[in-house]
Parts: C-alpha cells; structure tokens; sequence
C-alpha cells in the first residue's frame, strides 16, 4: 500500500467536490474493493454488509464443499481450506466485523470437523497444519478480541476442534503448543 506525502494529501483537498465524485464513482467501478468498502460503510450500509456476509459464506463453504479430490484428499483439503481463508480474509478486511469473521471461520470448520476427521494424522501434514491454524485463529479470535459472551457461544465447537486435533495428531509442535480445551 502506498504511502501518502503530506503533498499528496494537500492535493486531495484541493480538488473540487464534483471532480472528487467523479473520481471515487470511477474507482469503485474499476476496482471491487473499493466499491464494497464504500457500499457498506456509506451506501447501503447493514444491508450492503449482510450482503456480503453471504456471498462470502457462500464463496468459502464452496471451496470446501467442491474440492478436488485428485490423488491426495489431504493436499487438495488444505488449498481449499486455504482458498476459503482467502475470502474470509476479504470480509473481515473490508467490513472490520469480528463477530461476522468468527461466524465464517465456525461454518468452515464445522464443514470439515464433520467431514474429513479420519483424513487427520496422515503423512501428508499440509492438512492438520492448515486445519490446526484455521482453528487456532477462531481460537484467539473468540477468547482475545470478542466478548466474553460469544465464548460461551463457540465453547462447544472449539473443545470439539481442540480434542480431535490433540487425539489425532498431536505430535505437530504447532497443535501440541495449542489448549486442549476452553474453559
């Protein structure tokens, strides 16, 4: 991301409001970032939001749900899981909302605990580290920056990410170093 001069800045309040217009309808038509980043913090707001709570859903839980099963489960798996992240990424990028970012990474966990525990504990560990890093981070999402409430709220699901990952494959440094439960 560029660094913007004090020169630059200067030059930004200089222009008129109706070439400022202009320029900001011409740069959310050219760039999808920027056109859901002012939808939904000037436009359409907790519609827009909503909005993109969906179709991020949507996108992540897809990644998962179609992944191709090419010789290895566990690999195909993990860049899944990682193309879903990316999406989740985008959401919590644009919108700031905590509560909405654990809500996703939950469905895409849920999706997978429920799925592909027994592909757990292979050779092929590009999956339990993935699997193991996607949970660590609801984990620190849930216990270090949301309320307190929401912790009884994730409790369950993480005790049950927690002791499949601590009963399968254990041995990782990074899963070994994580809680076996929440209290």
């Amino acid at each position: 991301m560029p660094r913007l001069s004090k020169e630059f800045k200067q030059a930004i309040q200089e222009i008129p409001e109706k070439d400022l217009q202009e320029l900001i309808v011409k740069a959310a038509s050219k760039n999808q970032e920027i056109y859901d980043w002012i939808n939904i913090h000037y436009v359409d707001k907790q519609e827009a939001k909503k909005q993109l709570f969906k179709e991020t859903k949507d996108k992540a839980l897809g990644e998962v749900y179609g992944y191709r099963d090419q010789r290895i489960i566990q690999k195909s798996l993990a860049k899944a899981i990682g193309n879903a992240v990316k999406h989740i990424n985008y959401y919590a990028k644009i919108t700031n909302d905590l509560v909405g970012e654990a809500e996703l990474l939950n469905s895409i966990l849920t999706f997978v605990f429920e799925r592909f525990t027994d592909d757990l504990g292979t050779c092929w560990t590009v999956f339990d580290s993935k699997l193991a890093v996607t949970t660590n981070r609801l984990y620190n999402l849930v216990t270090k920056k949301l309320h307190k409430d929401y912790l009884i709220e994730y409790r369950d699901n993480l005790n049950q990410y927690l002791g499949i990952l601590h009963s399968r494959y254990n041995h990782l440094d990074y899963i070994y170093n994580m809680p076996k439960s929440i209290e």
